[in-house]
């Protein structure tokens, strides 16, 4: 008696990892990166609510005070003015937590793997290459830049009271890329970068060295020559008013013939100047002798109301950068690994 066998059954390919389970395995593996991040940025986070509530509450007791200028208000006005000098020290340090929040949390997320090999087992648990490096980037870039954004509006309401007494503008150099979308933008650039060297040089230390070296060139070179040139800036004859401090990134003497002249024959003219001039501590005496010889100093500078603009801009552009580093690193990964 014979059978007919029947067809074996067509084997049904397993269903890919869901992306909340690739969402979990990336916190369970990058979750002491994600707990440093947090740290770094509450700690100081703390120190800036603290510290700003003294600000806050000394700024508010010397503007109350009256008549202003009395001797009784410049006691009283001390605090504030020795807090103005801390908070120069404390944004000057803030200046490189972007990079070490993006650059130690980027640089070892896909490095780390391809380093030790184990990239090829994860790539056979029904995730694949493409979903195994999206998943990582992704939540990864999304965790520091939120943590960033709201970092850098701690810093802003710090500082926000000297930006009220004029003793900064919202312009300066030194505080631009610290508030409002930059100090995410900058934040995430760095993350791009380390995980673009994490791909290309498979190795932690050397992707870390490498992504920590372009972005403080690239910060360097936005904040000296590209930044100033976002806009075309407004000129005037002198300098801009004090009251609304700008942003002023050059000036430049003219002479009797309207040229530009350099500052060695302005230095010339001044060593020939009167004692009085040459002595003189207030900078009107020189500017006053000058122009009796008709020499015009001008001024080229960014308005503060320019700040917007410039940070869109630039977070624009940052963003576009990241994005392009990391689709660079997602192509690597499927290409070369």
């Amino acid at each position: 008696m014979t059978a007919v066998a029947a067809p074996a059954p067509a084997a049904r390919e397993p269903r890919p990892v869901p992306w909340t389970r690739l969402a979990w395995v990336t916190w369970r593996q990058h979750r002491v990166a994600l707990a440093g991040v947090a740290v770094l940025l509450g700690g100081l986070g703390l120190y800036l609510l603290i510290t700003g509530l003294q600000i806050h509450s000394a700024y508010t007791a010397a503007v109350s005070c009256h008549p202003a200028g009395s001797a009784a208000c410049d006691v009283i006005s001390r605090p504030f003015a020795s807090l103005y000098h801390t908070a120069q020290i404390v944004s000057g340090l803030l200046q490189v937590v972007p990079v070490l929040v993006g650059v130690f949390a980027g640089a070892p997320v896909l490095a780390r793997e391809l380093e030790s090999g184990t990239f090829r087992f994860a790539w056979t648990q029904g995730c694949g290459r493409l979903r195994w490096a999206v998943a990582k980037l992704a939540l990864l870039a999304v965790a520091v830049t939120a943590g960033a954004a709201a970092f850098s509006l701690l810093f802003s309401w710090y500082y926000q009271p000297f930006f009220a007494e004029r003793l900064d503008g919202a312009l300066a150099p030194q505080l631009f890329d610290l508030r409002a979308v930059d100090f995410a933008a900058w934040t995430l650039a760095a993350f791009a970068l380390g995980a673009f060297a994490g791909v290309v040089i498979r190795r932690t230390v050397p992707a870390i060295v490498a992504s920590l070296a372009a972005w403080t060139g690239l910060n360097f070179a936005t904040a000296l020559f590209l930044r100033k040139h976002y806009q075309t800036p407004l000129t005037i004859k002198g300098s801009p008013s004090y009251y609304n401090p700008p942003w002023v990134v050059s000036q430049w003497y003219t002479g009797p013939a309207g040229t530009p002249v350099s500052q060695q024959t302005i230095r010339n003219l001044i060593a020939h100047a009167p004692a009085s001039v040459r002595n003189s501590v207030n900078p009107a005496e020189a500017t006053a002798y000058l122009s009796a010889h008709h020499f015009t100093m001008w001024s080229a500078y960014q308005p503060e109301s320019r700040f917007w603009p410039f940070q869109l801009i630039e977070g624009g552009w940052l963003l576009v950068l990241s994005l392009l580093l990391i689709g660079a690193a997602i192509w690597l990964v499927r290409r070369r690994a």
